[in-house]
Formats: structure tokens, C-alpha cells, sequence
């Protein structure tokens, strides 16, 4: 699918709209994911480097909710091969292989825009993107948010795995 495809299907709505990420929203995208960190209150489980949301974004694995120019949430996805040789992801496709799969995640949303439903609208986008494809994510065992949020988009939980002292539940639709 091209560029002007996706942004075409662009959701929109009197708060946000949601299409592919450019360069320019990295500096967005890096302020939301730090704050969706632990250490902020947050529950993700990685950090991702600039660098690779750059790649992101010239792969077309990555889309974004703005609210005017600023980024208030985003939604990565990739092959199960682009991130085959992260630990976390081994375990996950260990726990559970799923080959034809493709990898959600994460699916970030500001606080401030939290419960408008963005990180449906995301997901609904990336759905869009990937033609409808299988997908596969794990979430954290005691983030019942996103549990909930994941079930309320189509996706089902069929396996927990731990990582480190942490467990994680597998999602897939």
C-alpha cells in the first residue's frame, strides 16, 4: 500500500487523526513512548532509539495520532524477522509460534488522550495497512488496560510467558 493510500483512509475525528509517521514526529513519538515508561508510571516494556523509529518510518511500520502538529500517540508494527534477534521477542515466539504473524507493538497513547480512542483508531489504521493479516503482541501480565483495550480490538490472549522476573500474556487476532 502506498503513502497517499494510507492517508487517504486517515481517521479523523474533532481531536486527532491517525496516518503514516514522517521524520518529523520522531521527537513526538520519543516523548510519548518516555513517558509510557516505568519509570513515569508507565508499563512499557522497551525502549526504542530514535534510530529505530527512523527505520520505522522508512518502512512504513509505524503510524501516529496527531492532535494538530502534535503527536499524542503512535502504533508500531513489524515483521516477525526485523525483530527476531530482541530476547523478549524469542520468548515470545518460543511460548508461542505464530509464523504468519506478523508483530504489534507497542501502541502508545498520551495521558491526555487516553479513553478518546486512539490506540483503537491506530490499531483499526494498522489493520488497514497490513491488509487484515494475522498479528501477534504480548503485554504485561498486570496491565490490565491494555489487556482489556487488546480484547475490545478483536484480539484474544491464548498464552502467558515469562521474561526476567516479568509475565507476559500473548495476544493474537
Amino acid at each position: 500500500m502506498t503513502t497517499d493510500a494510507i492517508h487517504s483512509q486517515t481517521t479523523a475525528t474533532a481531536d486527532f487523526s491517525v496516518g503514516l509517521a514522517s521524520i518529523e514526529d520522531i521527537d513526538g513519538i520519543l516523548a510519548v513512548q518516555e513517558a509510557n515508561q516505568p519509570e513515569h508510571g508507565g508499563r512499557l516494556s522497551a525502549r526504542f532509539t530514535r534510530e529505530w523509529f527512523a527505520q520505522a518510518v522508512q518502512q512504513q511500520w509505524l503510524l501516529v495520532a496527531r492532535s494538530g502538529t502534535a503527536v499524542v500517540g503512535y502504533v508500531a508494527f513489524t515483521s516477525q524477522q526485523a525483530q527476531s534477534q530482541i530476547p523478549l521477542i524469542q520468548a515470545m515466539l518460543s511460548a508461542y509460534p505464530n509464523p504468519a504473524a506478523y508483530l504489534h507493538g507497542p501502541i502508545c497513547v498520551a495521558q491526555d488522550f487516553r479513553r478518546r480512542g486512539v490506540a483503537s483508531a491506530l490499531f483499526s489504521a494498522q489493520r488497514a495497512h497490513r491488509q487484515q493479516a494475522p498479528v501477534m503482541s504480548f503485554i504485561r501480565e498486570d496491565n490490565q488496560p491494555s489487556r482489556q483495550a487488546h480484547i475490545a480490538m478483536g484480539l484474544r490472549e491464548v498464552e502467558m510467558f515469562t521474561f526476567g522476573s516479568t509475565r507476559f500474556v500473548i495476544v493474537t487476532g
